[in-house]
This record gives C-alpha cells, sequence and structure tokens, in this order.
C-alpha cells in the first residue's frame, strides 16, 4: 500500500507534460510539495473517517544536498599501514595505522583499526576492518537481532578456492580465485577511509562489468557502471534508480573470456564465470559504480565484507553460495502459488463476496482474498470494523471460503495507533496500552515513546530488537483472530499475514506527535486519491490511442479538479511551516556525508522513523536502520507458527533485508498502473530472486492510477508466471478483478490454465530455493552463461530450467522479439502447437502475440511434471498428472518432482521423483514414503523422430497412443487405468 497519496498539482503538471506526447503518466511521488488536509478538506461523506482534527506537524524534512553530487573529499586522504601482521592456517589479523594526517572528509578519522581476514569456507572469505576501540557499531555483534548460518559454519578449510593478497605500506588487499586466477576485489590505487561516521572503501572493477542485485531500486537487471545505489529503507513507491522498500547490499558479478579454438563450447566463443559481494551492514550506505571501480560509502559502522568465490559456467553456484550463508528462504504453503485478488477499496464483507462470486461465475480461478486498511477499525491495527466487517458476516465468509479451499490475508502495519489519554473509548485500545505495560515501543532519545504519524493517525512503533516484542506481538495477533470470530467459528480466519509500511514509513519528521496526543484520531496531512477533490485521471502510455473519446472526457475532468484546487493548494504548501528540528546526542539526523536519498528534500527522517531513535538498551536506529522490516517479518513468523501449530506461515512484507526470505515473501510495493512498471518488475523479480527472496512479484494491472484494458490483460498473462502472483489496485482506482473486461479474462484464464497446470513444477522450483538458495525464476545468462549477448537481457526470463517466457511489454503492438538462446543442437518447443521453434543462433525472433496470448517456450531435454487445473490449487492437487517431455537434439530429457503434504513445516513423509528420458524409455525413480493418489493420464513426448509401432508400460501394451507427424510428437493417453494407486506409488517404465 502506498505511504501517501500523491500531490494534484504535480500529478497534473506531469499531465500536461506528457499529454502532447500521448504519455499519460500520473502518480509522481510528490511530498515535496504535498496537498496539506485542513478542516475544510476533509471528506464529508466518507464512512471510514470519523471527525477528525487536522494534524499540527508537516511533513516537510530540512533540505540536504546529496554529498555525491558535490567534489569529493577523500582524495587527500592518507589511508593506512598494516603493522604486526600474524598470519595462521585461520586467516590474518593486524593493526592498521593512519599513515598521515587526518583528512576530516566527512567525520573524525581513526587512528588505528583492527583488520581480521577469516578464511570462512571453502568457497567463502570475510574481511573485517573495525576500530581498535570498539566505538563503531558493530552488526556482526548483534546476532540476537539478525542470525545467519554465515556467524555458524566457519570450517577455516585448507584447500580453500581464493588467496587472500595485500600491501603493507599503503594497505591495499585482493582476492584472487584459484582455479583461474581471477582477480575477485582488489582495492589497489584506492586508500582506505575510516572515520566515525563515513568509510569508505573501493575495489577495481573490470571494463565494461556485468553487476546485478544490490536490491531494492526500480532499474534493470544489469546495473550498468555509472549510478549510484543508495541503501537506506524508504517507503517511497517505485523509484527509478532511487532507494527504496528493502536493502540488499550483495551483487553478483558475471565476467566473459574467449574460448580457446579447441574449446567445447559451441558457437558462443565465451567462457563465463562468476562470483558475489556482500557488505553486510544495516547502516546507510552508498555504492558508487563508476566505469572502472566500486565505492561503498558508509555512514557508519564497520566493514563486515564477504566475497563469494562463485566459479565457471553457472550463477547459480554463486546464488546458492550467498544465500546458503545468509539463510535459505523458507518452504511456502501449497496454496501460496495460486492467484490473488486483492485491493484497497473492498469496503466490506460484501464486496469481497461478490467478487468472489464473479470470479466463480467466469471461471478464473482465484486461491486467496486479501483486504488492505478497509477491514480495521479506523485504520487501527488489530481491530475489526463492527460494522462493515461485523463478526456474523466475517463468520459467514470464512464458512464460505473454507467450503471451497480458499484462502483469505490480512493487511497489518507497522504503526500503532498512540491511544487519546482524553478519549475514554480509546481506553479499550488494548495494542497500545499493553505495549506501554510492556514498554515494547521505539523510543526517543530521552527516553520518551516516539511518536509518528501514519494512517491512523499518531501512532508508535514496536520495537523489533526488543526480546518483550515477540510475546508482545504474538498477543496482538490472537487478539486478532478472536475479532475475526475464532472462538466460536470452528474455521481459520485468516491463513497468512501481510505486513505493511514497515520500513518504517511515517508521514512526519520526527516525535511529531509526542505532544499532540490529545488530538488523536487525525487524517493524515494530505488528501487521499478518492477523495473529494482528488479523482483518480491516471491512465497508462497509450491509453488516447486505443480509447480516444475516454481520453478526452478524462482529460476535461482533470482540467476541472486542477482548476478548482490549484490556487488554494498552492497557498496551503507556501504556508506550511518548517517542522521543528531534533538535536540528537550524535549527529545522525544529518551526518556530515549526506547520502543520495530518494525521499522529500533528503531529511534522512522523511517518510520514515528518525535516525536518532532508540532501540532497545539504547542502539540508534542509525545503526540498524535498515532492518525493521526484517524484525517484523521475523516476529509475524514466529507467531504465526504459536497461532497455527506446524503449518507454514504465509507472510508477504514490503520491507525486506538480507535473510528475510526465512520468514516472509515480498511484492515489489506500490507500482503504477504503467507499462513501464510492467516492464520493470521484471528485473524486479529476477533481482530478488537472486539475493535470497524467490517468492516474489508485483501488483499485477498495476496499483497506483487507473489500468486499462490492454495492459491489464498483458500484465496478467505475464504475471502467471511469477512466483507470487496478485492483482491489487489502490483506493479511488477504477476496478481491474479481471473479469472486468472480456480479453482480460480471456487473457487470465488461458495463463491460469498453464500456471495452475504446471503447480507441480512450481512447488520443485520452491523446494530447490529452500533447499539449495536457486532462484525460481532466472535471467536467461543463469540458464545459458557463455552467452556474452544474454547479460542484459530483461524482457524474457526464464521459469526454472525449462520454460522461456516471451511477454509483450508495450502497449498497440501484436507482434514481440525474443531471442532462444542455445546453439543450433539446442530445441525450444511451442508452449501451445508443440512445433519446434525455427532460430538461428543468437537470433532475435518475431512471434505472434494477439492481445490474449502470451508466448511460452519448452526448452528441449526438460520433463515437465503437470496436473489438470482447476478453479483453485486444493481442486488441482485432487486432478490426474500428466507429463511433457521435451526431447532434445539426442532424444534425451530429464527432469524432477518433489512433493509433500504442502503445508506442514516438519513432513512425516516426502516423495521426490526422477524422470528420465533415452534410448526410447521413459522411466521414474521415486524416493520417499508420501502417497499421492491422483493417476497419471497421459504422456507427450516432443521431437520424436518417428512413429513407434507400439508403446509398453511395464510389459503391458497400451493401445491409446498416436503419433502426430506435423509435430513428431508422441501422445500416450487414457494411463489411469494403469496407475490406478497414484501415478509414482511405484517406478515404472515406459517404452517405445
Amino acid at each position: 500500500m502506498l505511504p501517501r497519496p500523491f500531490s494534484f498539482i504535480v500529478s497534473f503538471f506531469t499531465f500536461l507534460l506528457c499529454f502532447s506526447k500521448a504519455s499519460f503518466v500520473f502518480g509522481l511521488d510528490a511530498s515535496k510539495t504535498g496537498t496539506i488536509i485542513t478542516s475544510s478538506t476533509l471528506p464529508t461523506s466518507s464512512t471510514t473517517y470519523r471527525a477528525l482534527p487536522t494534524p499540527s506537524v508537516a511533513t516537510l524534512g530540512i533540505p540536504q544536498q546529496p554529498s555525491v553530487n558535490e567534489p569529493y573529499r577523500g582524495s587527500t586522504c592518507p589511508g593506512y599501514r598494516a603493522l604486526n601482521v600474524s598470519e595462521s592456517a585461520n586467516g590474518l589479523i593486524a593493526a592498521l595505522e593512519l599513515r598521515g594526517s587526518p583528512c576530516y572528509s566527512y567525520g573524525k578519522d581513526y587512528s588505528h583499526l583492527l583488520l581480521n581476514v577469516s578464511y570462512d569456507t571453502v568457497d567463502r572469505i570475510h574481511v573485517s576492518i573495525s576500530d581498535i576501540e570498539g566505538k563503531q557499531f558493530r552488526f556482526t555483534n548483534h546476532s540476537d537481532v539478525w542470525d545467519a548460518p554465515l556467524y555458524h559454519d566457519l570450517t577455516y578449510p585448507s584447500n580453500r578456492s581464493y588467496t587472500f593478497f595485500y600491501n603493507s605500506d599503503p594497505f591495499e588487499f585482493w582476492v584472487v580465485r584459484n582455479t583461474d586466477n581471477e582477480l575477485l576485489f582488489d582495492t589497489r590505487g584506492h586508500h582506505l577511509i575510516f572515520q566515525d561516521q563515513y568509510v569508505e572503501l573501493t575495489t577495481n572493477m573490470v571494463d565494461d562489468y556485468n553487476l546485478y542485485g544490490l536490491a531494492e531500486t526500480v532499474h534493470g537487471l544489469r546495473l550498468g557502471n555509472n549510478i549510484t545505489r543508495t541503501f537506506w529503507a524508504n517507503g517511497d513507491n517505485a523509484p527509478l534508480d532511487g532507494n527504496s522498500y528493502g536493502t540488499h547490499p550483495f551483487y553478483l558479478e558475471q565476467r566473459y573470456r574467449p574460448a580457446a579454438n579447441d574449446s567445447p563450447v559451441n558457437q558462443t566463443g565465451y567462457h563465463s564465470s562468476s562470483h558475489g559481494v556482500l557488505m553486510l551492514t544495516a547502516n546507510g550506505m552508498e555504492v558508487l559504480l563508476r566505469p572502472n571501480y566500486l565505492q561503498y560509502r558508509m555512514i557508519g559502522g564497520v566493514i563486515d565484507l564477504y566475497i563469494y568465490v562463485g566459479g565457471s559456467d553457472d550463477p547459480k553456484k554463486t546464488v546458492s553460495q550467498f544465500v546458503k550463508s545468509i539463510g535459505t528462504p523458507s518452504m511456502q504453503q501449497y496454496w501460496t502459488l495460486g492467484f490473488h485478488i486483492s485491493r484497497w477499496g473492498y469496503s466490506n464483507v460484501s464486496d469481497i463476496l461478490d467478487v468472489r462470486k464473479s470470479f466463480s461465475d467466469f471461471e478464473i480461478p482465484v486461491d486467496t482474498f486479501w483486504n488492505d486498511l478497509d477491514y480495521m477499525y479506523m485504520y487501527r491495527d488489530f481491530t475489526v470494523d463492527p460494522i462493515s466487517y461485523s463478526k456474523d458476516n466475517m463468520l459467514e465468509f470464512f464458512k464460505e471460503i473454507e467450503s471451497t479451499h480458499q484462502h483469505y490475508v490480512p493487511l497489518i502495519d507497522a504503526a500503532v495507533y498512540a491511544a487519546n489519554p482524553n478519549n475514554r473509548s480509546d481506553d479499550s485500545y488494548y495494542p497500545y496500552y499493553n505495549g506501554i505495560e510492556n514498554d515494547v515501543f521505539i523510543k526517543n532519545p530521552d527516553g520518551s515513546i516516539y511518536v509518528g504519524n501514519v494512517w491512523p493517525g499518531y501512532t508508535v512503533f514496536p520495537d523489533f530488537t526488543n526480546p518483550a516484542s515477540s510475546e508482545y506481538w504474538k498477543d496482538c495477533l490472537v487478539n486478532l483472530t478472536h475479532d475475526f470470530g475464532a472462538n466460536s467459528s470452528g474455521f481459520p480466519t485468516f491463513t497468512g499475514l501481510w505486513i505493511d509500511m514497515n520500513e518504517p514509513t511515517s508521514f512526519c519528521v520526527g516525535s511529531c506527535g509526542s505532544a499532540h496526543l490529545d488530538e488523536n484520531p487525525v487524517h493524515v496531512a494530505f488528501v487521499l486519491e478518492g477523495e473529494t477533490n482528488n479523482v483518480v485521471y491516471s491512465y497508462p502510455e497509450g491509453f488516447n490511442i486505443t480509447n480516444a473519446t475516454e481520453y478526452s472526457s478524462v482529460y476535461m475532468s482533470s482540467l476541472s479538479q486542477f482548476h478548482a484546487t490549484a490556487t488554494s493548494t498552492l497557498e496551503k504548501v507556501k504556508a506550511t511551516p518548517t517542522p521543528l528540528s531534533v538535536k540528537p546526542d550524535y549527529n545522525v539526523n544529518n551526518p556530515p556525508y549526506a547520502l543520495d536519498i530518494e525521499q522529500g528534500n533528503g531529511d534522512l527522517a522523511d517518510e520514515g522513523v528518525s535516525a536518532n531513535a532508540t532501540y532497545y538498551n539504547g542502539t540508534l536506529r542509525y545503526n540498524l536502520f535498515n532492518i525493521y522490516g526484517y524484525g517484523m517479518a521475523k516476529a509475524t513468523y514466529n507467531a504465526l507458527t504459536s497461532i497455527y501449530e506446524n503449518k507454514r506461515p504465509f507472510v508477504l512484507s514490503r520491507s525486506t533485508f538480507l535473510s528475510s526470505g526465512k520468514y516472509a515473501a515480498h511484492w515489489l510495493g506500490d507500482n503504477y498502473s504503467q507499462w513501464s512498471n510492467m516492464f520493470f518488475s521484471i528485473p524486479g523479480m529476477l533481482t530478488f530472486n537472486l539475493v535470497g527472496l524467490p517468492m516474489v512479484g508485483a501488483d499485477a494491472c498495476g496499483f497506483m492510477g487507473n489500468t486499462d484494458e490492454e495492459l491489464c490483460s498483458r500484465w496478467m498473462a505475464m504475471a502467471a508466471f511469477s512466483p507470487f502472483y496478485r492483482n491489487h489496485n489502490s483506493l479511488g482506482s477504477i476496478s481491474q478483478e479481471p473479469y472486468r473486461w472480456g480479453s482480460v479474462a480471456e487473457s487470465s484464464r488461458r495463463a491460469m490454465s498453464i500456471r495452475y497446470s504446471l503447480l507441480p513444477y512450481w512447488y520443485t522450483l520452491m523446494k530447490d530455493a529452500h533447499t539449495e538458495g536457486f532462484p525460481m525464476i532466472r535471467p536467461l545468462f543463469f540458464e545459458f552463461p557463455n552467452e556474452q549477448n544474454l547479460a542484459g537481457v530483461d524482457r524474457q526470463f526464464m521459469v526454472g530450467d525449462a520454460l522461456l517466457i516471451t511477454p509483450v511489454l508495450e502497449p498497440n503492438v501484436s507482434h514481440v522479439q525474443g531471442v532462444f538462446p542455445g546453439n543450433t543442437s539446442t530445441k525450444w518447443y511451442d508452449w501451445y502447437n508443440h512445433t519446434v521453434i525455427d532460430r538461428q543462433y543468437g537470433e532475435n525472433v518475431t512471434l505472434y502475440a494477439p492481445l490474449e496470448h502470451i508466448n511460452v517456450a519448452i526448452r528441449g531435454g526438460k520433463i515437465v511434471p503437470l496436473q489438470k487445473p482447476a478453479l483453485n490449487t486444493f481442486e488441482t492437487r485432487q486432478n490426474p498428472f500428466n507429463l511433457l517431455v521435451a526431447l532434445d537434439d539426442n532424444e534425451y530429457s530429464e527432469g524432477t518432482m518433489y512433493v509433500d503434504d504442502g503445508e506442514s513445516i516438519t513432513q512425516n513423509s516426502t516423495l521426490t521423483i526422477k524422470l528420465l528420458c533415452k534410448s526410447n524409455q521413459l522411466s521414474i525413480n521415486s524416493v520417499g514414503d508420501y502417497h499421492l493418489q491422483p493417476p497419471l493420464a497421459n504422456v507427450t513426448v516432443l521431437g520424436l523422430s518417428q512413429a513407434p509401432s507400439r508403446v509398453l508400460m511395464q510389459n503391458t501394451e497400451i493401445h491409446t497412443f498416436t503419433y502426430l507427424n506435423a509435430t513428431k510428437e508422441l501422445i500416450i493417453s487414457n494411463l489411469e487405468n494403469n496407475t490406478m494407486n497414484g501415478a509414482f506409488s511405484s517406478n515404472w517404465t515406459i517404452s517405445w
């Protein structure tokens, strides 16, 4: 959900700017000029807000000039020399001494440092540089807050695959991979800077390097070599190249080198290798990517650098090394792979029930119904509106979805309403008073409770670093289940939780509500989209071409709205007072080095809880700024394991950090109904898959603004191939459930038919992610690493290793171009007609793509398990299996399927099936004792060169087979009687 709406004025000027270009791009984030609420602009007919007074604080911060845009100050810094070096089998320890006078570039230089190089594992080295006095915050000293295998899996092997080198004066170091002498990290020629509020480390980079990761931002997959990535968790929506909700300071580098003449690599002409680098910190940081170097600039903490050796020709190996070191992602419940429908604007239970009925009437699959803020009483966490979402109505709703094996997920925000001490009706608000009693809220430096401003008014924020917060959070969630009727229903209530605004976001600067709790509840300090004089008029690019009449009407209406509000709004903005500044004990609110942050005007506290807010045991938020969403996800995950015994918790989190995948899935936040945002969702999903958060997706059709038929049709089809598949849109926008338009309904049905049939394949990919850290969806170069031309491809993607997706990403077209990797012996088959796709190596192939169609290709050499699709995941799991066998040029193919009960944390039994086809014989080998009841119905073999004379299953002849000469396709059907005890209950062989 969006952190705050967008100024109508800025949106309107954007509209005027883009009108002549036929590009209808609304929704610029404009808190810089935010529409400030007064009592006269409050909605008069809203059923959501009661009579709410005006907040007394503005949302503006103190202007900051980003230091990255100013002349560089570090050129005179002397660097350090190494002294008293001590080497051992486990690593190296040394003192580092400042080589000259302090340079005071952005703080006070430390005269002496401690170098500790640890040969952690065979493929990972840890380089730590800290101040000898121990004054700097060390993230690695707080394993109670963030814990990971990399703290515990130390083996110090003698056969390590890397070598650490260094020069003493000036101190420089470099790390080399032993197998090919590749330089993985090299600080030579760059002085180390280590100050109390500024740490700088630089590595040389190869020419035209290929770098990926450093999430989260809106950017293409390949990062390029002239950008700055800022790590400062921020509630701003979809900022292009700016800091966003999460921070994952890991990158993967892919390199290519010419292959020798006798190389076994065919046609590509290259060999490749990859490695990874993690700078482990929760402090604010920038990473400067420049043509010949990469530079870390941290505003606090120490250097905790981890280098993952990776290896040749398989980037997945590097990703696996990294993800295993921070903790592999959780295994989600089976139903989470289904389709999810949501919106901010389901004003009562009847709205959701009507949506549920419409999905059934239009025969569109759906597994889960979601609620945004609408279900809450006055936007307050852990409450249920007694009228719109009455207990009786909710019980009826839970009975309905239980009968059809569907699910419900509500939203919980990070901010807890701060009760008004003078309002007796607030006395019963348990989450606030219980939190006060247990002392679990974030504080100001003086020990008072930090009070921000979010949806319900003035709010407080649980401190998830406090051990007492775990029990507090669980109690709040238990009470919520009771409010939904869990005591008397006999039915489950929510089967997952959506945690939002957990950067955490606040709509004012500093502890703005500390002296104003007697004003609560207050309306947020801006007009929400959909409220009076703030109608949503934005539509996708190209809308004026295909919807000219509607576009004209929208344009005239937006002009009318602008003239009605522009003058008064501008006056309110000019009259906005400057917020009071807070003087911290340390210079943390405005440090000497100003980060190039996206939000507001550069104030670190704009849109979020201030850097000087204080966590448990006095730790400043400045030093743990980026970890709040992780802590909330962990607490929610642990609470749900207590509420639903041995059931895997499903948690969807907006803000994420390293290891968040252990506890949560992620969606890409508050995107726009724009074609550009549809495209950027692809690199967004691919990037999160390589940083250990594979269960990810974007809000299909867009969250903010109005979608249209064409965009929604294309997006629903593409999103069916994302790990997390949800349609969600904002308050005030038009409804965008897929049945609203004929073409969107048909596009969705077709794509969902494929997705639901692929559920066994998806679930196996999830298992591989959980055990090995492998991505569920992948860039093309992950599967074809020796093809240098694939290094920047992000308009196509792979689902696992078998499926290639080529979506349409622009309006008003009926064709799309895509590349089909591999050498001339690689086969690709069209999903729909099973023909071999005619392509040459490296060729961009033009594919027919009418509105309701998405191009899907199957890679030769792969066996894909399928089930007959139904209208939800439960029903699909009861249906017969099919096997799709796509032969390669040697008529060989293989695959794997993993099965368990789909919901338990601890499994009583599992089943892994290995599938192999070679020499005219398809066989399975099952390991495990989990019993699958559904039989095998059909086997389809693609690429079989000639028709068989007969088909045998074990020793039984099968007469129901067909060979299609036009497509070289063998179809073996009606196998149910041969597999009545279950498709994979025993090993079998089919031969021809």
